[in-house]
């Protein structure tokens, strides 16, 4: 197994592009308005703002729906954005016009095959302010509410289409303690984060009174119903809830005003995470190989799936702001995409990073890269390498220095066989799948 030298360098320049990128680049966004909340589908990014609708953004071009030119029926108070499964976007304000559903027909800058659908408080909604969604097992749409009037604690509702044509037949399900029968459960009236576990349950996030989880199973039927409820006492740093995500691996991670948290299911165990560049865990994501993306009110971390921060990200590495208000992946193409706020102007800004960490990559990747002595992280990854290959450490000669042991992930503690260290440079990473099939990274090493 060696490669000549002049090989190395050539396969050195093919692969310089799976090296993760070091600094942000931010994109303007037209009219720089309030950006509330953000999500993607596929390379489309779409952002709720404050006075400019629903905008969309995709390689250098940008869509408006705009209320003045049909569609979108409010510019103003979108809160939040959700794209569902069909590639539906759903719009939640604080208005009489509560939610708003685009469905654009696949095609992005096209508006002509448009079609909208809506959702109006007292004639659909019970609550007219929306402040989160998630998309139900069932195929529906759960919204969270914020009560005003503080009557009742709960303010969540399930919208179920039974036709997307028409509004007609659909089914609505409202819930709080006073008009759920044998639910008084709810924690609070103040909703801020919804999202739904890999066993149906509805998690809901609450302004001041941490985490409900609901077993609803039938949501038509009450008495089968159970309940947990999680605050600062039961493992949270804090009760007042930014964000949920839940993971593939079934986890669910949970962004407090004082840090964040994830919970395993299977243990029914908590665990606070430390390190994080701030204290407020304000937006989290996971890429397709199982990294949790935070954005904190000082930047933005990327934590191995067991917690252990990997690097972070501030205004050293191009972010405009440290205060990160959203944050999504994209997890085919490994791009993270965040809306930072500037607190002195309150100007937010879109900003993305590109990774190797998306599904559309084949072949081998290293983190760090490069690898400085006396970092944080004390070894050297290698990703994307199935179970049963072999994997060489190249100097530029084409000299073997080493051969990982088959571990899950492979990794470096960049010695050479003898256990000497390696001197600074860069190393060839060479990766022979178990049919023979070879591919090939590359990994700096800076003492």
């Amino acid at each position: 197994m060696r490669t000549t030298a002049l090989a190395a360098l050539a396969v050195l320049v093919a692969v310089a592009n799976l090296a993760v990128a070091e600094d942000w680049s931010t994109i303007s966004i037209p009219d720089s308005p309030t950006i509330y909340d953000m999500d993607h589908e596929g390379g489309t990014v779409w952002l709720a703002s404050h006075t400019r609708g629903l905008m969309g953004y995709d390689d250098g071009l940008w869509v408006l729906h705009l209320a003045e030119e049909g569609g979108i029926r409010t510019n103003n108070y979108n809160y939040t954005i959700l794209v569902d499964s069909s590639g539906d976007k759903w719009v939640g304000r604080d208005n009489v016009n509560a939610v708003d559903r685009l469905d654009d027909g696949g095609t992005f800058f096209d508006k002509s095959d448009d079609t909208w659908t809506y959702y109006t408080y007292q004639e659909s909604l019970e609550i007219r302010r929306v402040f989160s969604m998630a998309e139900a097992p069932e195929g529906g749409m759960w919204l969270g509410q914020r009560d005003e009037s503080h009557n009742n604690a709960g303010t969540v509702e399930l919208l179920i289409e039974n036709d997307d044509s028409t509004t007609d037949d659909d089914q609505w399900y409202h819930y709080d303690n006073a008009s759920t029968p044998d639910s008084t459960n709810f924690s609070d009236d103040d909703v801020r984060a919804l999202a739904t576990d890999l066993s149906g349950r509805l998690w809901i996030g609450y302004y001041a009174s941490g985490v409900d989880v609901w077993d609803y199973g039938n949501p038509a039927v009450f008495t089968d119903d159970t309940w947990s409820h999680y605050t600062d006492l039961s493992g949270l740093p804090s009760n007042l809830v930014h964000t949920l995500h839940v993971a593939e691996d079934g986890r669910v991670w949970v962004g407090t005003l004082g840090g964040l948290a994830v919970y395993d299911p299977g243990a029914d165990s908590w665990q606070t995470i430390d390190g994080l560049p701030g204290l407020q865990a304000r937006a989290v994501d996971t890429d397709a190989l199982g990294h949790v993306w935070v954005g904190t009110d000082e930047g933005v971390a990327m934590l191995y799936g067991n917690g252990t921060v990997a690097v972070t990200y501030d205004t050293d590495d191009g972010l405009p702001n440290e205060l990160i208000r959203e944050l999504a992946v994209d997890r085919v193409s490994g791009t993270i995409w965040v809306i930072s706020v500037n607190e002195g102007t309150q100007a937010t800004s879109l900003s993305y990073l590109e990774t190797v960490y998306g599904e559309e990559m084949s072949t081998a990747f290293v983190y760090p890269n490069p690898w400085k002595e006396g970092g944080d992280v004390r070894e050297i990854t290698v990703f994307g390498v199935r179970e049963g290959s072999e994997v060489t450490i190249m100097d530029l000669t084409g000299q073997e220095v080493r051969t990982l042991e088959p571990t899950q992930p492979y990794v470096w503690d960049t010695l050479d066989d003898s256990q000497n260290e390696v001197p600074s440079g860069v190393y060839v990473i060479r990766v022979e799948a178990p049919e023979g099939d070879v591919s090939i990274a590359k990994a700096a090493v800076i003492r």
